[in-house]
């Protein structure tokens, strides 16, 4: 019964030890930490046609950026806002707006509205794609750089990410009105092309470089006097840097250069083209950008 007993102890001694691991404890591999999101912190010019960019926004960011740019001995100051809500159901809206002071008067610029749907994405975090369809209206304005035309606008963009690199490629259709005012120059259609690239070097330091080709066709109304007889196609490089002031607030620098200028820059004045990137002039802009 002793022996039993003594036997009794001893094994159960042994599964106590047993179920003790002294072994050295393994940390469990954390996962990668991903770039903070791209985020959209500039269609910098209020002169903008309209296109996001990279495209990886918060639910709600408003941004401002002041541009300058000189066209025929006159400078130019503009103040663009743009207010971006992307909503949980793949939905989001996009409301521009930009004011333009040159040495004389001050004038205010077409406001431009933009429903759009993330149609398809793919992966999540650091190699995300997405595709996203958007469409809208640009709406007339009656001051002497804004357009009497409302335009309607359509158009696409895929975004890719790799890591810390971000690529975005785009199309764009403006279906332009007849213009209210008989001395602005009446234009055909303008598509826009957009290639984005941008590099995430840290979470408070990120670069972008994007590539803009606009082509306008000529007016379609014959009857017209006032009217584009004339295709004009041009093109900019915009290369911009993103510094992280605090949580979710960002300060952009960046210039704009015209790689391909217009033939004939005097018509596109009379047709109130102002708002595209690089229709008239280079520009240096500034900006802050505000995520919540």
């Amino acid at each position: 019964m002793r022996k039993s007993l003594l036997l009794l102890l001893a094994l159960v001694s042994i599964n106590a030890h047993a179920l003790v691991d002294y072994s050295e404890p393994v940390d469990a591999p954390k996962e990668s930490a991903s770039p903070k999101s791209f985020q959209k912190m500039s269609k910098p010019s209020g002169s903008s046609s309209g296109g996001r960019s990279l495209t990886w926004k918060s639910d709600l960011s408003l941004t401002t950026n002041y541009e300058t740019m000189k066209i025929e001995d006159q400078k130019y100051g503009i103040l663009n806002v743009n207010a971006h809500v992307q909503t949980s159901f793949d939905v989001f809206f996009d409301a521009t707006y930009w004011n333009a002071s040159g040495d004389k008067k001050s004038s205010s610029g077409n406001p431009k509205l933009i429903l759009g749907f993330n149609w398809l994405k793919f992966g999540s975090g650091s190699d995300e794609a997405k595709v996203d369809i958007y469409g809208g209206a640009k709406l007339s304005s009656s001051s002497e750089l804004g357009s009497s035309r409302t335009d309607k606008i359509i158009g696409a963009e895929t975004t890719k990410r790799f890591g810390t690199f971000g690529l975005g490629i785009g199309y764009d259709m403006t279906l332009v009105g007849t213009p209210k005012n008989a001395e602005e120059h009446a234009i055909g259609n303008i598509g826009r092309i957009t290639v984005s690239g941008g590099w995430m070097v840290s979470n408070d330091i990120q670069f972008e470089v994007e590539a803009e080709n606009f082509t306008i066709a000529p007016g379609e109304d014959t009857t017209r006097t006032n009217r584009l007889t004339q295709k004009v196609s041009f093109s900019t490089l915009s290369p911009k840097v993103n510094l992280g002031l605090a949580t979710s607030v960002n300060l952009e620098f960046g210039a704009r250069f015209r790689m391909k200028k217009a033939k004939d820059e005097a018509q596109l004045l009379e047709a109130k083209v102002f708002d595209l990137h690089g229709a008239n002039a280079n520009s240096l802009f500034a900006g802050l950008n505000v995520s919540i």
